[in-house]
């Protein structure tokens, strides 16, 4: 291939964006038809980058920072006025353009013209339908990798012996269990990862087809990390004989103790840290380690997204929770969210004014919503966010605000 003029060069970048999406799907992967211009010393050459910058259009281009260069080495030779011969090396660069990068697979195209431009390079417009493959809607909720848990001890004694690794894959899939069951974020697993990259072998294998192929380069990386810790597990259950009738009394105790971190994956900066606790006087370690797990995702879920009203109607209430993570007959109070409060020292935001409404109950729980009543308070609007309540059947005065409540202006989360 012959070096190509800078300004040519240029012009290879040039894209023509018009895309329209085509009814063609395959397990999550659609056609999409875009035009694209390429430009290149031969008709070949033209085609090609005109496909690449198609295929950039619908899946993204990535460039490369350094430039490359060709060089060349000329001799040169002179005489002098004796006739005497003499030569020298001259080395000469010759610029070219910045590597260009593109994936993706093409199912088809149509040559729309191929013409010869005035520098003598050629010209080629395309149409050209371009696989993509769609992540899940769920995936554009902030994304969070939970990590294997760690601990420092090298076993456990609760209710006999437990190896350090079955405690850790016990916690684990009791916190990804109820992760999951929130609804709130896309759950990256990071415990699977064998199992991901041998099915991303198999899709790039000639097995499958190119409609498949469009997966590669999907896996998504994540907003925060979740990063659980065991701290202390201990159990254990004792006998002992009633004197006076002989009859022997057993009883179990069991406590788990575990730290949560989160992380911001960009800059590693610490959001939250916090140690949940749960006891048991049952001698099984399945329900204590789905209890602490309980505790601890709620606490996280609680301080990125607190339980909101969506939907307030005469006598019925709707919450944007459901699920495990919301309990037939619990209370939450309402508060209604004015003005966001600022840190003068920080400039950061605290989070809104909030004002006490009343209190409510849950009187349903489906999957993803759930329906509450109220109990105590009136006015309840969409948007008021809810916080879990002591109420326990004594009637619970609303706080009495000195200025009317201000309209909600968004609710400042600890990750902002």
């Amino acid at each position: 291939m012959g070096l190509l003029s800078k300004r040519t060069i240029q012009r290879w970048a040039v894209l023509l964006l018009s895309c329209f999406p085509v009814a063609s799907f395959a397990a999550g992967t659609r056609t999409i038809e875009v035009n694209a211009i390429g430009f290149g010393a031969s008709r070949n050459e033209a085609i090609r980058a005109g496909l690449s910058s198609a295929v950039g259009q619908v899946n993204g281009t990535s460039l490369s920072a350094t430039e490359q260069t060709e060089s060349a080495t000329l001799v040169a030779a002179s005489a002098n006025a004796k006739g005497e011969l003499s030569t020298s090396n001259m080395e000469i660069n010759v610029e070219s353009s910045a590597a260009t990068k593109t994936s993706g697979q093409i199912d088809s195209y149509d040559i729309l013209s191929v013409s010869q431009t005035d520098d003598g390079n050629f010209k080629a417009e395309l149409k050209v339908r371009v696989f993509r493959y769609d992540t899940p809607a769920s995936s554009s909720r902030n994304r969070l990798a939970l990590l294997v848990p760690e601990s420092k001890a090298s076993s456990y004694s609760l209710f006999g012996r437990m190896s350090t690794s079955t405690a850790k894959d016990a916690l684990y899939r009791a916190i990804e269990q109820h992760l999951v069951q929130t609804r709130k974020f896309a759950v990256l697993s990071r415990n699977d990862l064998d199992a991901v990259s041998n099915e991303l072998a198999l899709i790039a294998s000639d097995a499958t087809s190119r409609q498949e192929k469009a997966k590669l380069g999907r896996v998504l990386g994540a907003d925060f990390i979740l990063l659980p810790e065991i701290i202390s597990a201990s159990g254990a259950t004792t006998s002992e004989t009633v004197k006076i009738t002989g009859q022997v009394k057993t009883s179990s105790y069991g406590k788990l103790v575990i730290g949560v971190k989160v992380l911001a994956a960009a800059t590693g900066e610490i959001k939250y840290s916090e140690q949940f606790s749960a006891t048991t006087s049952r001698s099984r370690r399945e329900p204590l380690f789905q209890a602490v797990a309980n505790k601890a995702i709620d606490g996280v879920v609680e301080q990125i997204y607190p339980k909101r009203i969506v939907k307030a109607t005469a006598g019925k209430l709707i919450i944007n929770a459901g699920g495990k993570g919301v309990q037939l007959g619990q209370h939450y109070d309402a508060y209604a969210v004015g003005e966001l409060i600022v840190d003068p020292y920080t400039g950061e935001s605290l989070g809104g004014e909030e004002t006490k409404i009343g209190t409510v109950k849950i009187t349903k729980v489906l999957p993803k919503m759930s329906y509450a009543a109220a109990v105590t308070g009136s006015g309840f609007e969409s948007g008021m966010v809810l916080r879990k309540s002591s109420y326990r059947g004594r009637p619970a005065k609303p706080e009495a605000a000195s200025t009317p409540a201000k309209p909600a202006t968004g609710f400042s989360l600890p990750f902002d």
